[in-house]
């Protein structure tokens, strides 16, 4: 269902992070064109928020996404952004009720999930499922993409792509975090990466992925590393505790992490705020199971090949790239935004600086809001569909596989 005139309406399931960012966005770019008419968010203080905030009415305020969904349609697009492993039933559940999605991703934390949902997708041709693939809507890799277009150094042969999780980024999210569990929320090259394969994919437009193989494994932040002479289970009581580049007290007082915030203005309110959250236990002694570096090699149509390399342990939070082809390469990397193109016929090598100063994906969010609402107010098509978002995760899914069977090829 689209409409072409008037407000659009939203409704958001989960309000989290990742929704609060795509109703600013909205509320930014889309003021007079978009309007939030109900939410479902377990939260009382978020629920306040957003009732004083849009003005929403007590009936349309839910503690539950079940109770969301047993009403009839309350809106034209729903806003899907809670846990992954909660995604596959409200999305059936909302194409039944007959809305637009916007879901984040991953789409699902299982191939069967993933496919049950594109199949039930089927039944409903004229309702879109925009999936949350932000670096596609990156002034970046729009760029990168459209030099690669422009065929100035021939075709791709080759692409070297990283992506640095970053040391603190990776000990907050995927050992400490709700992302650290492959049972419960699936593994890392889909939870963290499906947005590189699916970049992979954009960047080499109709290029389909063939075979894949990896490699990687949980090394670091394992059990056996703990000393139990000198460590403790949380860092409060750690007798290393100022020396481990890991300590909860210090991500959390350097304020590098911003999701999440703690009180730790004083010693007591650090051991109340640290002594017994999940956020405050010691790596080495967590629930945590996915790899903390992982290298995917693959191979795509036309001999086209790639390497994807995943690691905690790097200094910055960024994406690196190299693109190689057949007179020239291209490299590039985020913080700063920097391309570099050479060329090998002409000898020259030009940098491009993009200069690019918004957060949230270097852009990523804000125009992924924009190319949505844009594409959905004049009815045409959208970038970043289910139908173009599942070899994505196919290949994330592969690559597990792959890399828990010791590398073994998949054909995709």
């Amino acid at each position: 269902m689209r409409i072409s005139k008037g407000k659009i309406k939203f409704s958001i399931i989960g309000f989290g992070g990742r929704g609060s960012v795509y109703l600013t966005a909205l509320k930014e770019q889309f003021y007079e064109q978009f309007e939030l008419v109900a939410v479902a968010e377990p939260d009382k203080k978020k629920q306040e928020l957003l009732k004083n905030e849009y003005n929403l009415s007590d009936e349309n305020i839910f503690d539950y996404d079940v109770d969301f969904l047993k009403h009839e349609r309350l809106s034209d697009v729903v806003i899907i952004s809670t846990q992954d492993n909660l995604h596959c039933d409200e999305v059936i559940k909302c194409l039944e009720l007959g809305y637009d999605i916007i879901l984040e991703k991953p789409i699902a934390t299982s191939k069967e999930e993933v496919m049950r949902i594109y199949e039930e997708s089927k039944k409903y041709p004229n309702q879109i499922i925009a999936i949350c693939h932000v670096l596609r809507h990156t002034k970046f890799f729009s760029k990168v993409k459209e030099i690669i277009d422009s065929k100035e150094l021939g075709e791709v042969i080759d692409i070297q792509h990283n992506e640095n999780v970053g040391y603190y980024h990776f000990a907050h999210s995927y050992v400490r975090g709700s992302w650290n569990n492959s049972e419960t929320s699936g593994p890392v090259v889909l939870t963290k990466s499906c947005h590189d394969m699916d970049i992979l994919l954009y960047l080499l437009g109709d290029k389909h992925a063939k075979m894949i193989s990896s490699f990687g494994s949980l090394s670091h932040f394992v059990s056996s590393n703990y000393d139990e002479k000198k460590m403790a289970p949380y860092c409060v009581d750690c007798k290393i505790e100022n020396e481990c580049p890991y300590s909860a007290i210090k991500l959390y007082s350097s304020k590098k992490i911003k999701s999440v915030v703690f009180d730790l203005s004083s010693v007591d309110k650090i051991r109340e705020n640290l002594g017994s959250s999940k956020y405050g236990r010691c790596v080495y002694k967590c629930d945590n199971n996915v790899c903390d570096h992982q290298v995917t090699i693959i191979q795509f149509e036309d001999g086209v090949t790639a390497t994807f390399n995943l690691s905690a342990f790097t200094t910055k939070i960024n994406r690196s790239l190299k693109v190689m082809c057949e007179f020239g390469e291209i490299r590039a990397r985020e913080k700063p935004y920097l391309i570099e193109i050479s060329n090998f016929r002409t000898g020259e090598v030009k940098e491009i600086d993009l200069n690019i100063t918004q957060s949230g994906h270097g852009g990523g969010d804000q125009g992924f809001i924009k190319d949505f609402m844009e594409s959905y107010l004049s009815n045409k098509d959208f970038s970043s569909t289910l139908s173009k978002s599942i070899e994505s995760h196919l290949m994330a899914f592969l690559a597990e596989e792959s890399r828990v069977n010791n590398g073994e090829v998949k054909k995709i």
